[in-house]
């Protein structure tokens, strides 16, 4: 039995120089399409990605900007819950409540940025 590697139909490289700028926009219109650069090149030039086109899920960059602004206030807030269980023992059922459920909207968040769908 063959390997996958051996099985291989796309043997052949095409080597294209481009400028940083340009590469940047490529790298933005595959990832927007959902493509990897090889099957975004494929589809632009042939049409079409190609059977086992490798997918990318397409990432929203001010949703994930916003996300790690989030996850660092909610970090802090939980650290400040633990230190304070820790010294003293104590804590506050509604606080706990409040960074869970924050917590739980990052998961969504990050799923949703993922492009899996939500539960």
């Amino acid at each position: 039995m063959a390997s996958g590697s051996d099985k291989r139909r796309r043997t052949d490289t095409i080597t294209v120089r481009v400028t940083p700028d340009e590469r940047a926009v490529i790298d933005d219109l595959s990832m927007r399409k959902g493509l990897s650069v090889g099957a975004f090149m494929r589809a632009a030039a042939l049409g079409d990605p190609g059977k086992r086109a490798r997918r990318r899920v397409p990432l929203d960059a001010k949703l994930l900007r916003n996300l790690l602004g989030e996850i660092g206030r909610t970090g802090n807030n939980l650290n400040q819950i633990a230190r304070r269980v820790n010294i003293t023992g104590e804590h506050d059922a509604a606080e706990l409540r409040a960074a869970l459920v924050a917590h739980e909207e990052m998961r969504q968040a990050v799923l949703s940025a993922l492009g899996v769908p939500h539960r």
